[in-house]
């Protein structure tokens, strides 16, 4: 097995957006999205399986299964679009699977007509001197929009993992993208910057959003620390040790 996607039932959707918040520092994307398919009773419709997932199953109620992808829908009232969500227990474990799983997904989301890729996940700023969500886009356009939105745009830096290559491999199938990303330091989980997350995502597409609910509707998840990831060296310069996942 390489990977194999599983349809549970052929999503009906009007143009769509995605949103990926995937297993990493901090657990903000994860809590975003969880909180997000909690609150507005997504429907899972597909699940994709891989063996670029690290070598381990997930324990639930006694029971034991492998590591997924999970797709869901969910509407938002008074929003004239649905939104994909994407969640998972992991992301893969190798460069190579990132590339794979991120390419494949995102070529998954082309076929059903979504137009938008979105990634939330953290970035690591112990000095303190970011806004509280900071981001970057596909294309000018789409990077002005998250700006006027008061997102700080990154001109810099690497966006470490699926949830940055989610967004490239979007574009390279013709959708636009962005992330937000929840400045942290770096804690177990940062429910806050999970929200502030959120909040960005309501402005820019003017919904409102009422997290006033994000502790009730948050399960509880499980701590997952990010593997380490060997960044090739830039010879003649200062050591980046900027980090973002």
């Amino acid at each position: 097995m390489s990977s194999n996607l599983k349809y549970l039932k052929k999503p009906e959707l009007t143009k769509p957006i995605a949103i990926a918040g995937l297993p990493g520092i901090a657990l903000i994307g994860k809590m975003a999205v969880e909180y997000l398919i909690e609150k507005y009773d997504g429907e899972k419709f597909a699940e994709l399986e891989s063996d670029k997932f690290p070598g381990w199953a997930v324990r639930e109620n006694g029971l034991v299964r492998d590591l997924k992808i999970h797709f869901y829908k969910i509407s938002i009232p008074e929003f004239d679009r649905d939104i994909v969500i994407l969640t998972g227990d992991a992301q893969a474990s190798s460069s190579e699977g990132q590339y794979e799983l991120s390419q494949e997904i995102a070529e998954t989301l082309s076929k059903e007509g979504v137009e938008t890729m979105i990634t939330m996940a953290a970035f690591l700023d112990s000095d303190g001197k970011k806004s509280s969500v900071v981001g970057a886009a596909t294309d000018s356009d789409t990077a002005k929009l998250i700006g006027e939105n008061d997102v700080e745009l990154l001109d810099g830096g690497r966006i470490v993992g699926m949830n940055g290559l989610l967004v490239s491999s979007a574009a390279a199938q013709n959708m636009n993208g962005f992330t937000l990303l929840g400045t942290t330091e770096g804690k177990d989980t940062d429910p806050g910057a999970s929200q502030n997350v959120l909040t960005k995502f309501s402005k820019i597409y003017d919904l409102d959003l009422d997290l006033s609910d994000f502790d009730e509707k948050v399960p509880e998840l499980p701590k997952f620390k990010p593997p380490k990831i060997k960044m090739p060296s830039v010879s003649g310069g200062k050591r980046d040790i900027s980090y973002i996942r």
